[in-house]
């Protein structure tokens, strides 16, 4: 029985470690550190970094006791909001995906890593309008930026792949005979010993 409330808390800690966030393209977006209170804790910093592939890539570092900056080499600019969080201006879908909040603690106390999920939506753009009109008389379509290509008939497709396999059944049964070929000589060599 302990061991399965033992379990049960194990679960509850991880998923109160995550946050997921969903922004829309263009917008500001804030993300924080869940479930930390920075007023109560003793750290030494706090480090944001995007994970992808399963590495990290360092973006801001904010140490608490003298409240210095500083910025790894990241794609884009960005800031620290308020109570450490990650400040992401215009965010845009390739914004999207897993960032980490890294509190590393003083001696004695124990660093936190936790995870936040973004997700940013597509940007929407404004269609413009287009009015189609008609031409009679023509007797071969000329749009602009439409090119029109040829499929390759059926039987050409057919055909190449009746090529390609023939050529598979010849090369093995080359293989096959010169491996024959060679095991034979082998046999021979051996009996005039």
């Amino acid at each position: 029985m302990s061991q399965t409330v033992l379990f049960i808390k194990l679960l509850l800690v991880h998923y109160a470690t995550q946050a997921e966030i969903h922004a829309d393209c263009a917008g500001d977006v804030s993300l924080q550190c869940p479930g930390v209170d920075f007023d109560s804790i003793n750290f030494i910093s706090v480090t944001w970094y995007k994970i992808s592939n399963k590495t990290k890539h360092g973006i801001i570092r904010r140490s608490k006791a003298d409240s210095s900056i500083q910025s790894y080499n990241y794609t884009r600019e960005t800031m620290f909001g308020e109570k450490y969080s990650l400040l992401l201006r215009s965010v845009t879908p390739e914004d999207s995906g897993s960032y980490e909040c890294s509190i590393s603690a003083n001696i004695g106390g124990q660093n936190q890593n936790l995870k936040v999920d973004l997700t940013v939506h597509v940007c929407a753009t404004q269609d413009h309008l287009t009015t189609m009109t008609s031409v009679f008389n023509m007797t071969e379509s000329t749009l602009p930026c439409h090119k029109q290509v040829d499929d390759l008939p059926v039987k050409w497709s057919i055909l190449g792949f009746v090529a390609v396999g023939l050529t598979k059944i010849i090369l093995c049964l080359i293989s096959i005979w010169v491996i024959r070929i060679s095991s034979s000589r082998r046999r021979r060599y051996k009996w005039s010993y």
